[in-house]
């Protein structure tokens, strides 16, 4: 017994290291970013301007620097299912948000400056959501597929409706950073606050009602059961109580498609 004790006492400091080499080993992969989002947030941070700052923000398309975005793209493009699968969730996340507003960017540049809006890129027979145009994972998709099949599908959080950008007045702003999976949580739960802050939310309360984005009511199922419920956890955020939130009513403001063109301020 001697002997194993003093045996312990030999190698305990042994020991001590190579747990912290394994700590360090497994923990290491969820600390770094495994795509470099740097080119996509110095893009936004140069051609995004906030005009209400963290509330409403437009982009200079006219000056967009355009071969920058398409190196972006083509660096999104270039990911694999197999890479991909291997990011946390976060990371996904964030991957395909960034890739979801950078394409719409290439999108409005496509066409820009004949456009006042993007459903001038769509047809009669054909939505600009539906257009398979954007590669990723080896296929060409549409934004519809990015934003439904993908990232709704798999990702439990409502408050990437304020993070996916369609390049509209009525739209969440673009925000002018990239998004993190590092970060992301906090990213989205501040954008969801800021946004519920802005002119395009509000709470009457001589009234009792509450006047929502669009984006609340087509897709109230992603918020539970109970909108209502949901917002009253944010009544801060509106200027009400949570009773106040929880007994209102609620109606749905007109959406304005005008594109969020800086040249249009």
């Amino acid at each position: 017994m001697q002997t194993l004790i003093a045996l312990f006492k030999a190698y305990r400091g042994l020991f001590a290291q190579v747990l912290i080499l394994c700590q360090l080993f497994f923990s290491a992969p969820t600390l770094a970013e495994p795509f470099n989002h740097q080119l996509w947030d110095e893009l936004l941070n140069k051609h995004v301007q906030w005009v209400v700052p963290a509330q409403e923000s437009r982009v200079d398309y006219a000056n967009f620097n355009q071969p920058a975005l398409q190196g972006y793209l083509n660096t999104i493009a270039s990911i694999s299912q197999q890479q991909f699968s291997t990011w946390t969730e976060d990371q996904q996340l964030a991957f395909l948000i960034n890739a979801y507003n950078a394409y719409t960017i290439d999108f409005i540049l496509s066409a820009y400056p004949k456009l006042d809006s993007i459903k001038d890129l769509g047809s009669w027979f054909q939505s600009p959501w539906k257009k398979k145009r954007f590669l990723l994972f080896g296929e060409k998709v549409s934004l519809d597929h990015i934003e439904h099949e993908l990232i709704r599908k798999h990702y439990n959080n409502p408050h990437i409706h304020v993070a996916l950008v369609c390049a509209a007045i009525s739209c969440p702003p673009l925000q002018n950073y990239a998004f993190s999976g590092t970060k992301l949580k906090e990213q989205l739960h501040l954008a969801f606050r800021e946004f519920l802050r802005s002119d395009k939310n509000r709470y009457q309360a001589a009234q009792q009602k509450l006047f929502l984005s669009s984006i609340f009511n087509w897709y109230q199922e992603d918020f539970g059961e109970s909108l209502n419920n949901y917002l009253s956890d944010y009544a801060a955020d509106l200027s009400a109580s949570p009773e106040q939130i929880s007994n209102a009513s609620i109606s749905y403001l007109k959406y304005d498609w005008s594109l969020n063109d800086v040249a249009s301020r």
